[in-house]
């Protein structure tokens, strides 16, 4: 079943959102968020391959996920996307 036009253009608004959101990230929080989200890296591991502490990883996630989180807010203009 394919999505209906509307919701495949906010789907794909959100795409262009998030994308240009992770392009926008601090270097340090970019790389710990690719490595947790896409690479699928615990974090523990992500530690290790940037000679980082744990907890350093934890706070650069937390900040990228907050910053992805207020581009989204911003996009929308009202607070969120609306969810399906």
């Amino acid at each position: 079943m394919s999505a209906s036009p509307p919701q495949s253009s906010k789907e794909d608004r959100e795409r262009r959102v998030l994308a240009r959101a992770i392009r926008r990230l601090p270097r340090r929080c970019r790389d710990v968020f690719v490595l947790h989200r896409f690479a699928g890296m615990p974090l523990e591991q992500i530690a290790e391959h940037l000679g980082i502490e744990k907890r350093v990883v934890e706070t650069r996630l937390a900040a990228a996920l907050v910053r992805l989180s207020r581009a989204f807010d911003d996009a929308d203009g009202r607070g969120a996307f609306e969810r399906s």
